[in-house]
């Protein structure tokens, strides 16, 4: 992979949902807090449509391949389920051969889009502002697959033609959503949200495959990649990072509040990593009510710890330091309000200081 030129030097972003349900007020926060690396804010609080699951769904519930967005389930048991796949697999191939209506199913349905297309109505009145990047994000493959079930609540991701519906979903969603957002004339940080890889190498999940793993990320990638975006990876656990970093991702956001120890025994893979153009994005700012008993400075201090030991143990401190962004330890949008607002603000208060 060619060593890409994103230098952040601890630009601060967010990871994506927030608990307001007016985007007018969740855009307020965002642009306030992290003007230069602003996010559309995912609001999961309007129902099922605006959530983590069912929020990128859209192709597959057009075509009929899944039902029911409130508890989506694929419906391998319909007497047309091929003539189903076919609808689903010719929008598809008509999307990857530049079909710009094919390539617009997989975006958005009109309440799941409603933050990011408030999003788009702000920069289009407004403009960029300061803003040096902006940044989306999407649901990924292994997740959505061990949430989303046939009728018999098997996990679809162990069903290859079901895991397969799902990777190339997300991988057109992800290149529509940067295509939009390309429009806008900055670089596009797109952000692949999979939780559930931080199963992968666990004893409840021993049938994962590392090359399979990767080779799924990779398809959603090239999505990203096809409309010039910068493909991230967001875990907020602890997991085997070298399954990102031998990945295609450029940008890699962890939980570094409460697994810093998961990066700590990996000294040479993240200056590979680095050496190639990585960088690494710090949830630095814990997401629950641990949070209060923060300060910026606090942060701070726990952040310049981290990167004390990482170089220590023979991590190339320049690298780290020009290509390393800020976040919260994860998305906000179960967090009380109050509490989601004070996370954005320690945030903010951190980028000045860094």
């Amino acid at each position: 992979m060619q060593t890409n030129s994103f230098k952040p030097y601890f630009l601060a972003s967010g990871v994506g949902s927030v608990p307001q349900k007016k985007s007018e007020d969740a855009l307020e926060l965002i642009w306030k807090s992290v003007p230069l690396a602003p996010h559309w804010p995912q609001l999961p609080g309007l129902g099922a449509e605006s959530s983590f699951v069912g929020q990128y769904l859209n192709a597959l519930l057009e075509a009929g391949v899944i039902a029911d967005v409130k508890v989506p389930k694929f419906q391998v048991e319909a007497e047309d389920w091929a003539e189903r796949m076919t609808v689903f697999y010719t929008q598809y191939l008509e999307a990857v051969e530049g079909h710009e209506q094919a390539l617009e199913s997989f975006g958005f349905s009109a309440q799941g889009g409603e933050g990011f297309e408030a999003f788009c109505r702000d920069l289009e009145r407004f403009g960029t502002r300061d803003a040096v990047l902006l940044k989306g994000q999407v649901s990924g493959s292994l997740t959505l697959g061990m949430q989303i079930t046939d009728k018999n609540r098997r996990s679809s991701y162990y069903d290859d033609t079901l895991r397969d519906m799902l990777v190339k979903t997300l991988a057109m969603h992800a290149e529509w959503q940067t295509k939009r957002l390309r429009k806008f004339g900055l670089p596009v940080l797109m952000t692949i949200d999979d939780p559930a890889l931080y199963g992968f190498g666990a004893s409840t999940h021993v049938t994962l495959n590392r090359e399979q793993l990767i080779e799924e990320l990779n398809v959603i990638i090239e999505g990203i990649l096809r409309q010039g975006g910068i493909p991230g990876v967001h875990v907020c656990a602890g997991m085997d990072w070298t399954l990102l970093f031998d990945s295609k991702v450029q940008v890699v956001n962890f939980d570094a509040y409460d697994y810093m120890q998961s990066m700590m025994v990996l000294a040479e893979p993240i200056n590979r990593y680095l050496a190639r153009g990585g960088v690494l994005s710090w949830g630095i700012v814990p997401t629950n009510p641990i949070a209060w008993q923060e300060t910026a400075q606090s942060l701070i201090l726990r952040l310049e710890q981290n990167i004390e030991e990482l170089v220590k143990r023979g991590v190339d401190e320049a690298l780290l330091r020009q290509q390393s962004m800020l976040t919260p330890s994860c998305g906000t949008g179960t967090l009380q309000t109050d509490l989601a607002e004070h996370v954005y603000k320690l945030l903010a208060e951190m980028r000045g200081l860094v």
